[in-house]
């Protein structure tokens, strides 16, 4: 960051510091791209590498007062690590107990040798107050820093639906014209049922919410660009040490919006074993990307009109409230597993908070795009093979049972009991529930009943376990099967009855159910992996999930029966 430094009048002697180190010291920003092109040939260059020589620790021994230890046992680089408590490495357990002034002397030494070599090779002719630390004196105020942090989500979960509105129409409107152009254009029958009602039902699934996930990560891309999100990991640290963790969660906690499993792989940064192991367990209830289709989708679906105070746009509010509503289940679930996993020492948290600046525009170019193109080609692969395996599985069944429908049907046109519109869509729906997809939705029906979910609801909840924004197209193509039209989700979702209740399927309470329900449950397959992979026990990801969907199950029929 040379050209930060120089706009503090931060000035290095290079030479004089290439010498102190014995390593080849290059000038550059990252930002400017300034000696970038120096720096490239030299890491291939077989001298680069070298040590640090004017820094000798001292004996680490005279750093232990009581241990049980044989130093002599290990290098360097492994009683080092003991001193940080990182018995892990060196395959030492809870016998190891090393004073906190013992690692705080090793640090003091190795920060006194700095600052030595700082004053060799730096003078900084500008000791004016930075911006950056007087506008930290509100946004890491211990009361207005939590009161600007709620303003900033607020703000941009209220712009993820206003400002994503028109492009989303715009999407759904060409794939209406699409989709009716093909039903016109093909002739009816299997063909055309699978390119209107699978392909392009699972392609409105991915591309349908690109505007909303690009919309969201723009914002995220502007707070880390401009260093508020190092702030934010800041003032809610008092906060995580409350429920188990550290300031050091708060990063893997942030970055679970995007994607849980990056997330719990950063967790390695994490030292203390405890605090590291909820980290992990906790994650994935934070909101994470795949959720937000489902979100947008039922949101812009749920029967409630007028805005709040005259101005918001209750979608904001119900989105800033299902990320809300993730976060404080993590913490209380912080809670509770501190009270259960194995008592570990303190760590500190230490962070080096930089400066504000003004983001870069191809920075956040660079992260739209790249979130955008992952959704649409990691997660579109998957939606769209589950669409056409669904529509095979919706659109097929027992021989026997679609002809004896068939003819139940017949019969009751030549009855004149039904009219040829009305016989159409009872036969859709017949053979819908009669398909290999719907046999299989009646099975799981009886467990998701009492949260206001039906066999067909039921069967996205199973399909969208390989990834959660599976459940968009699940439902677009469930919805679709049978029918001779493109079918709108949104629309046929707002539209379709309960036969029972003869009120809308998609009622107040069935979608704040189902929305409370992707928020708490873990569906997704890849996370149970990845938390194997970093626990290398199957007894965390094993407990994490039975949980998760215990609370999930618990937590959607309190709100389904305060609502219906």
């Amino acid at each position: 960051m040379s050209d930060i430094a120089h706009k503090r009048g931060v000035s290095i002697d290079i030479e004089r510091l290439e010498r102190e180190l014995g390593i080849r010291v290059i000038e550059t920003s990252a930002r400017s791209g300034l000696n970038l092109d120096k720096l490239k040939p030299l890491i291939y260059e077989s001298g680069f590498k070298s040590h640090y020589k004017c820094y000798t620790p001292p004996s680490l021994k005279s750093f232990f007062t009581a241990s049980e230890i044989d130093l002599d046992k290990y290098n360097d680089y492994q009683a080092l690590q003991i001193v940080y408590k990182n018995a892990d490495i060196v395959g030492g357990k809870a016998h190891i107990k090393i004073f906190e002034e013992q690692r705080a002397m090793e640090v003091m030494v190795r920060y006194k040798a700095i600052d030595i070599l700082l004053a060799k090779c730096v003078t900084q002719s500008d000791n004016r107050k930075q911006i950056s630390k007087k506008i930290d004196r509100i946004a890491t105020h211990p009361v207005f820093g939590y009161a600007i942090f709620l303003f900033i989500l607020f703000i941009i979960f209220q712009s993820v639906f206003r400002l994503a509105e028109y492009p989303m129409n715009l999407i759904e409107n060409g794939f209406s014209l699409l989709g009716n152009y093909f039903s016109d254009f093909l002739p009816q029958g299997v063909f055309q049922s699978l390119i209107v009602n699978g392909v392009l039902a699972g392609l409105s699934g991915v591309i349908t919410f690109i505007p909303q996930i690009v919309i969201l990560f723009f914002f995220l891309a502007i707070l880390e660009d401009s260093g508020y999100m190092a702030r934010a990991s800041f003032i809610l640290d008092k906060i995580m040490r409350k429920f188990g963790m550290n300031g050091r969660s708060v990063l893997p906690l942030i970055s679970g919006a995007a994607c849980a499993i990056p997330a719990i792989m950063s967790t390695r940064t994490i030292e203390n074993r405890k605090e590291r192991l909820i980290t992990i367990m906790v994650t994935p209830f934070i909101s994470c990307s795949a959720r937000l289709p489902v979100y947008i989708l039922l949101i812009s679906i749920i029967p409630i009109h007028g805005k709040v105070f005259g101005i918001f746009n209750h979608q904001g509010f119900l989105l800033m409230a299902m990320y809300l509503l993730g976060v404080f289940t993590s913490l209380i679930a912080g809670v509770i597993l501190s009270r259960f996993i194995k008592k570990s020492e303190y760590t500190g948290f230490f962070m080096e908070l930089p400066s504000y600046q003004l983001p870069r525009a191809k920075n956040i170019g660079i992260t739209c795009l790249s979130k955008a193109k992952s959704f649409v080609w990691q997660a579109g692969k998957i939606i769209f093979m589950v669409s056409l395996v669904l529509w095979f599985l919706s659109s097929f069944g027992p021989t026997h049972k679609m002809d004896a429908v068939e003819k139940e049907v017949a019969t009751k046109i030549i009855n004149k009991e039904m009219n040829q519109q009305e016989a159409d869509l009872y036969l859709a729906l017949e053979r819908q529930q009669y398909s290999y997809a719907g046999y299989f939705g009646k099975m799981i029906e009886p467990v998701i009943k009492p949260l206001g979910f039906d066999w067909r609801i039921g069967i996205s909840l199973i399909t969208s376990f390989i990834a959660r924004e599976v459940f968009v197209g699940s439902m677009a193509t469930i919805y679709g099967v049978g029918q001779t039209d493109y079918v709108n989700i949104r629309k046929k979702m707002q539209a379709e009855i309960n036969p029972k209740t003869h009120q809308p399927q998609f009622s107040i309470a069935v979608c704040l159910s189902l929305m409370v329900f992707y928020a708490l449950a873990m569906q997704c397959a890849s996370t149970v992996a990845v938390v194997y992979k970093e626990t290398k026990s199957w007894k965390w990801p094993a407990m994490q999930f039975v949980l998760m969907s215990i609370t999930a199950w618990i937590a959607s029929w309190v709100v389904y029966n305060l609502f219906v």
